[in-house]
């Protein structure tokens, strides 16, 4: 039987920042303190009451409970949810049994983390509409920050991407529209970080010295543009 640690009617949260999440380890734990610290109404679940006193009182309530066991769903009202997190990640079976058990009953967005690739391939051919590589994603990025001079990257979706980069000295003083960025490298600059804050890359903006870019477009063009911006900062 779960216990509620926190009054929580979910009925009363039926918007877009009512989350649940089930299974906080260190992953899950993560997602849901960032939820709250930014406005979400979150609900976490687990099974170990030691975790769930940890988190009493710095989420919106946080249950005990066997989310394999599919009463709990009809107990906490996830299905009033407009997302649920499946974020156990110790036990495969038990993560495509919870995934497999919400879609059944009718939650309507349900997000899924995978362990691997080969149960990435379990969660989609279950349908699941947002499947959570988040130790692959985290390789992936560091990998394209490491090869190259980037100070961050991050993959959109497939083969399209957005980095960070750091104003060279050739696109310094020079309106955005005369750079030629699209035509020459397949590039956009869609904003610039300019002593702590962000504003807009306008048509007529000119960069200054530590600036940083926040370049996109295809991976592969993104990343021949930072490698060739490097080049130009080492011959400097």
């Amino acid at each position: 039987m779960a216990r509620l640690r926190n009054p929580f009617d979910p009925t009363t949260i039926g918007s877009a920042s009512s989350v649940a999440v089930i299974g906080l380890g260190r992953f899950g734990t993560a997602l849901a303190l960032e939820l709250m610290a930014h406005g979400t109404e979150v609900l976490g679940i687990d099974s170990d009451e030691q975790v769930v006193q940890e988190l009493n009182g710095r989420l919106t309530a946080v249950v005990t409970g066997d989310a394999t066991k599919p009463e709990l769903f009809e107990q906490l009202g996830l299905i009033d949810f407009d997302r649920v997190v499946v974020a156990i990640g110790t036990d495969v079976t038990a993560n495509i049994l919870v995934t497999s058990q919400l879609l059944r009953v009718g939650v309507k967005d349900v997000w899924a983390k995978a362990l691997d690739e080969r149960h990435a391939l379990i969660l989609d051919q279950l349908g699941v509409g947002h499947v959570v590589r988040p130790e692959a994603d985290m390789g992936r990025r560091v990998a394209h920050m490491v090869r190259g001079a980037l100070e961050d990257f991050i993959e959109i979706e497939a083969g399209y991407a957005a980095v960070l980069l750091e104003a060279p000295l050739s696109l310094l003083a020079v309106p955005l529209r005369e750079l030629g960025l699209q035509a020459k490298h397949g590039v956009g600059i869609g904003a610039v970080k300019r002593e702590g804050s962000w504003i807009l890359a306008t048509i007529e903006i000119r960069f200054e010295r530590g600036d940083l870019l926040l370049v996109h477009g295809p991976t592969s063009k993104v990343e021949a543009f930072a490698a060739s911006m490097a080049k130009q900062r080492m011959r400097a």
